[in-house]
């Protein structure tokens, strides 16, 4: 049925607007029997006029605002659910860390798909090396220093991003401020960027096949965590908001597209 309104939306409009600028169908189909000799052509090239404005003018713009004003409620009822889902996180970290100024950021890292590298790669039949870009979404982090931040993924593993992308575990690191600089494998930009961390959490996001296609990751620059001691809230938590956000707003999890 959708598919036979779009066919509709786009059928009217071009077939009257062509037969209101050019008569030579009707006189084919005059000369061919099909309409009579005394058929009025200009006055059915006004009425197709008439059709097109109409159907251009009321038709198709009364369908964009509906479909603009359907994208605002659906945008409200996810700032809505983020809210919602960031207040829970929030109150569940501070009961954790029982520190009811608690602060963190949570980021979701995608595929990051190169289409040119992917084309050389089809050709030549030579794997490329796959990453995962970070995609900062508010109300849950700030688009700062860490907007564009990625990490390799295969084959060479980078950040804890890469150990849970291969481990398909949740992975975690409270003494950052020690390990980061030399047990991750990260480049100077990578760590120019998580340099303020104190902690980071990361659990992989499983598909319909089990398999690992995007990652979301907690941290914090200001609020201490003890992972270590709390091992199994953290896991429920941490899982729980993953598997809410993975099914009530999958749209978040999209891989990149990068044309070069």
């Amino acid at each position: 049925m959708r598919i036979l309104c779009y066919i509709i939306d786009i059928v009217v409009p071009a077939v009257s607007t062509f037969l209101a600028s050019d008569d030579a169908f009707i006189k084919w189909l005059i000369n061919k029997g099909f309409l009579a000799k005394a058929f009025n052509i200009l006055l059915f090239q006004r009425i197709c006029l008439i059709i097109s404005i109409l159907f251009t003018t009321f038709v198709l713009n009364i369908k964009i605002i509906y479909q603009i004003n359907k994208r605002e409620r659906h945008q409200k009822e996810i700032a809505g659910l983020f809210n919602v889902i960031k207040q829970f996180a929030q109150s569940n970290f501070a009961s954790i860390s029982k520190n009811n100024n608690f602060s963190f950021d949570l980021r979701i890292f995608v595929p990051e798909v190169n289409v040119y590298k992917s084309i050389i790669a089809f050709v030549t039949r030579k794997n490329v090396d796959k990453w995962f870009v970070i995609r900062n979404i508010e109300p849950f982090a700030r688009k700062d220093i860490t907007e564009h931040l990625r990490f390799r993924v295969e084959p060479d593993i980078q950040g804890l991003v890469g150990k849970a992308y291969n481990s398909g575990y949740i992975v975690y690191d409270d003494t950052l401020t020690l390990t980061n600089n030399t047990e991750y494998s990260l480049d100077k930009s990578q760590i120019s960027r998580t340099s303020k961390l104190l902690w980071s959490i990361c659990v992989p996001i499983f598909d319909e096949n089990n398999k690992v296609f995007a990652v979301m990751a907690f941290d914090s620059d200001s609020s201490p965590l003890d992972i270590d001691g709390n091992k199994e809230e953290i896991r429920k938590l941490t899982n729980t908001l993953a598997i809410m956000m993975r099914d009530s707003v999958p749209e978040l999890f999209k891989r990149e597209w990068r044309i070069a």
